[in-house]
């Protein structure tokens, strides 16, 4: 004969734990996961900060570029500027001279 108690074990039904993923915490392959996440992070970091030297590096060089544009360009203004002053420092020698001839002074 049978066990009355073995028959009614098996016939009821199977319940699964809800709690069943709180109970299988693995602290070694939580520490797994948060190191590879942490070097995918580091990984990404420097991936970013190096594309944003090279855009710096690209910005400066433009800077520079201008920079000297500007400089040779004040610097041929400058010289423009002195042979125009000596232009019309010549010019005005010349009409000073001018002026006193027709005043009627002979050199």
């Amino acid at each position: 004969m049978s066990n009355p108690k073995l028959e009614m074990k098996d016939a009821l039904p199977k319940i699964e734990n809800p709690f069943a993923s709180f109970t299988a915490f693995d602290p070694f392959a939580f520490w797994a996961a948060s190191q590879q996440a942490f070097a995918k992070m580091m990984t990404d970091g420097y991936g970013r900060a190096q594309a944003y030297a090279d855009q710096y590096a690209a910005f400066e060089n433009q800077m520079l570029q201008r920079a000297q544009a500007a400089v040779a360009t004040w610097a041929q203004l400058t010289q423009e500027a002195i042979a125009y002053g000596g232009q019309l420092s010549a010019e005005s020698r010349k009409l000073g001279l001018d002026a006193i001839k027709k005043m009627g002074f002979a050199a």
